[in-house]
């Protein structure tokens, strides 16, 4: 019960949330892999296109045949069905890459957002996206056709320093 409710009340503005207080991101991600939750952790920090689609495809396992596209990086996550409850990608200092390639960093979230729904109604598994920001007022326009939301704790700008 405890895990339904943590993953409905993460998913319920769309699966992509984002953490200020890396505390914060450390304790969701403690307590997401505690109820059964694949995580993977990438580190934005330098990612530009190419090194972003990269060290996904090579951290998530893709086929060899993965084009290192945006085209490809929806194919290939389409196709996994994760063996647990879903998966965490976590995504720390995502305001730099979003800085350096914020086209490429909206349409990754884009397409996690569309897999994100597409796994939960048709494997009734869950794929999650945590961005780590170190700027309090980072805006992701909408994904999906959802916006992207600061988490509960940290909701309001007095929370994040602002």
């Amino acid at each position: 019960m405890l895990q339904e409710v943590l993953w409905k009340s993460l998913m319920i503005n769309g699966s992509i949330v984002m953490f200020w207080r890396p505390s914060l991101l450390e304790k969701y991600i403690e307590n997401i892999r505690e109820e059964g939750f694949d995580v993977y952790i990438f580190d934005c920090e330098s990612w530009d296109r190419n090194s972003c689609l990269l060290e996904i495809g090579n951290t998530l396992e893709f086929p060899d045949y993965y084009g290192r596209n945006l085209n490809a990086f929806n194919d290939c996550l389409s196709d996994i069905v994760p063996s647990g409850e879903g998966f965490v990608l976590v995504f720390k200092n995502f305001d730099k890459f979003n800085q350096r390639d914020k086209d490429t960093a909206y349409h990754i979230l884009d397409i996690i957002q569309n897999n994100s729904w597409r796994l939960l109604v048709e494997n009734q598994k869950k794929l999650i996206a945590f961005l780590h920001s170190n700027d309090p007022q980072l805006h992701i326009e909408s994904l999906g056709a959802l916006p992207v939301r600061w988490n509960n704790e940290e909701w309001f700008d007095k929370n994040r320093g602002v």
